[in-house]
């Protein structure tokens, strides 16, 4: 495959802007002829955003058909089931974009760590391909919040944070997610190392694969509300 011919949307998928086709790990990918004008049209677009409509009037111009953005909004979506590997973000307004590919990485990711650990919320990774889901990434904020180090708890779930506090509902609506790998924010009731109670508002995101759609992980992002939780609890008193 010569691939200074092919446009790369991402590592082991390619457009061929000459025959509009996608080839993924070396294999065609069948679009129909809806799919391959609108992705047609978006390569044609890398990195701006476009119009529900412009689309519509790309894609659609042979046809006496009523514009709704409803087909378009179906159309982003059955291409990005087809071919996984695309980053088409969606924006308020009907306007999507497909994001241009960039194999120079490198040098991001090789301070990747350094600036996660700058972040002022708690950042945790778990394999969920692995026994019990287990933590395989925090950063220091996460350390800091609450008061164990990375080597105390690698490996391990994070119901470890819950201590014996587990009949929480929260709990529930994170169980549900991660077996329907979805998003969902609670708050949780957590502790330190200590033993400190810490109100936890979580966010809890899976990872997929963009080419296979694979689960790879769930990121978890940690927010201590703990002043906003005894404040509320302060008004309701006074209330």
């Amino acid at each position: 495959m010569n691939n200074k011919l092919l446009i790369k949307l991402s590592d082991n998928c390619y457009w061929n802007p000459d025959t509009r086709i996608v080839i993924g790990r070396d294999k065609v990918i069948v679009l129909t002829s809806s799919m391959t004008r609108l992705l047609n049209y978006l390569v044609n677009n890398f990195d701006k955003s476009v119009h529900s409509i412009d689309i519509f009037l790309d894609i659609f111009y042979e046809y006496d058909k009523e514009f709704k953005a409803k087909i378009i909004r179906n159309m982003i979506s059955d291409l990005r089931k087809k071919v996984p590997c695309l980053e088409i973000s969606n924006f308020y307004g009907g306007l999507y974009m497909l994001r241009k590919f960039h194999d120079d990485t490198s040098e991001f990711q090789k301070y990747l760590p350094d600036i996660l650990d700058q972040a002022k919320n708690g950042i945790t990774i778990t394999d969920p391909n692995r026994p019990d889901n287990p933590l395989i990434y925090v950063n220091q904020a996460f350390s800091d919040l609450f008061g164990y180090t990375r080597d105390e708890v690698i490996h391990k779930n994070c119901r470890f944070l819950h201590g014996d506090d587990r009949e929480q509902l929260a709990l529930d609506e994170i169980r549900h997610a991660i077996t329907a790998k979805t998003n969902v924010t609670v708050t949780l009731r957590n502790y330190d190392k200590e033993g400190q109670l810490i109100y936890n508002e979580i966010t809890i995101s899976p990872i997929f694969d963009k080419e296979t759609g694979k689960l790879l992980y769930f990121l978890g992002v940690q927010k201590d509300v703990s002043r906003v939780n005894q404040l509320m609890q302060q008004i309701k008193g006074i209330v």
